[in-house]
């Protein structure tokens, strides 16, 4: 217990840093709502921002006013959002005494911090080691249909791309780079580096390269992201016309709470495109507890089985809210090349352009290309492909573990 809670402030204590040094001057403070022993994380977010629906905007400076506190500045956020800032206080503290005055939780809520460490377990769940195993992949898919694919995640990086030798991301048409890999000036691999690719590539071994169209987001920099970036670049992934976003990334709300701002894109974006599926990991902590965004109805959430595809993977995250299963541990991916510090500071050096890692963030994009190929096989919308790719699943099912997916 004391060697678990020990790991897990040196994770927090990673990520933190790495949110306040992320380039593109998208810095932020990460804290964190502990328990009362510091054994586990009840959810992140970022301090000085608070979020409500500018329709609330009024009651909740209003609220500022009865607690004889300053009105913060107040900005224009995504999905009709208002951000409001608070730079010298603790955001979830000042949640919590707005709630009391408002009498309802849910009108104003912290920025939640998406991914990395949350409980006992980073995402993903097992850090990247080096391998010299074939990267598998499905033959191409045969039939007339298309696939336009928007992976969120930290980026592309093409150098990995060249070094694995992965033919299948000549599918990558549009990418922003993941420019977080490595410390600058040096070949040591960032924490998360080179994650993105590795989803784009779980994606392409079971989608095929032929009859898709991807897009590889950056929003994701160095482990984390805040739920008002998130929902910004799907927004933009949405509208542009993606049939399927695979979203690597997932929170613990404020205890009683979903986060505000997905539940914003759902009502004012999502809900007018009803031909775009979502689909996001279930998350790596062992626990049932529902893990947003995959817990929404609206979005597909995936666990992960073992290698092998016999067991649920004990640290994946399951429950009625889970869509379906998928191997998602020790999966051969694309990697960068260079040194790779673990958390125990002991290091490993990458040469062969792969790596074995695991999490449900590495099974995930695998039922985002099945999606796709189904829609490539049969001609039809992704939410007609998902439908009959669970049918499959459910036929598929592990006892005492749900709906199973083998490719």
């Amino acid at each position: 217990m004391q060697q678990d809670r020990e790991r897990l402030h040196q994770e927090f204590e990673r990520l933190r840093d790495n949110s306040a040094r992320r380039t593109k001057d998208r810095g932020f403070e990460l804290a964190a709502r502990w328990n009362r022993d510091e054994t586990a994380i009840e959810y992140l977010y970022r301090q000085g921002q608070l979020i409500c629906d500018e329709r609330d905007l009024d009651t909740v400076l209003d609220a500022f006013d009865q607690l004889r506190l300053e009105r913060p500045e107040v900005t224009e956020g995504p999905v009709g959002l208002a951000v409001l800032y608070v730079p010298d206080a603790d955001a979830a503290d000042i949640v919590a005494r707005l709630a009391d005055v408002l009498g309802d939780e849910r009108i104003v809520a912290p920025n939640h911090v998406l991914d990395a460490q949350v409980h006992s377990a980073m995402c993903p769940a097992t850090e990247p080691v080096p391998s010299h195993a074939p990267i598998p992949v499905l033959g191409e898919p045969v039939g007339p249909g298309r696939a336009k694919i928007a992976v969120v995640d930290t980026g592309y990086f093409p150098e990995a791309g060249i070094d694995s030798g992965f033919s299948r991301f000549s599918a990558v048409k549009k990418y922003e780079i993941d420019d977080d890999v490595y410390v600058q000036g040096t070949d040591e691999i960032r924490p998360y580096g080179g994650h993105g690719t590795a989803a784009a590539a779980r994606l392409l071994a079971v989608s095929g390269a032929e009859s898709v169209d991807v897009e590889v987001r950056d929003c994701l920099l160095g482990g984390a992201v805040d739920e008002l970036a998130i929902v910004e670049d799907l927004e933009k992934v949405v509208k542009a016309g993606a049939d399927i976003v695979s979203v690597q990334a997932g929170l613990y709300a404020r205890p009683g709470n979903t986060p505000k701002a997905f539940d914003m894109f759902y009502r004012r974006i999502l809900s007018r495109h009803p031909d775009t599926v979502i689909v996001a990991p279930a998350g790596n902590h062992g626990t049932d507890m529902p893990f947003w965004p995959a817990a929404y109805s609206w979005v597909t959430a995936v666990g992960s089985l073992t290698r092998g595809g016999d067991y649920r993977a004990p640290w994946s995250n399951f429950g009625y809210w889970v869509d379906a299963y998928t191997p998602g541990e020790s999966t051969v991916i694309p990697y960068p090349n260079g040194r790779y510090t673990y958390v125990d500071q002991t290091s490993a050096r990458f040469s062969n352009g792969h790596a074995l890692w695991s999490g449900t963030s590495f099974a995930a994009p695998v039922v985002a290309g099945l999606i796709a190929r189904r829609m490539i096989e049969r001609e039809v919308s992704a939410p007609v492909a998902r439908h009959i790719l669970l049918q499959e699943a459910a036929i598929g099912a592990l006892p005492h573990t749900g709906p199973r997916l083998i490719v």
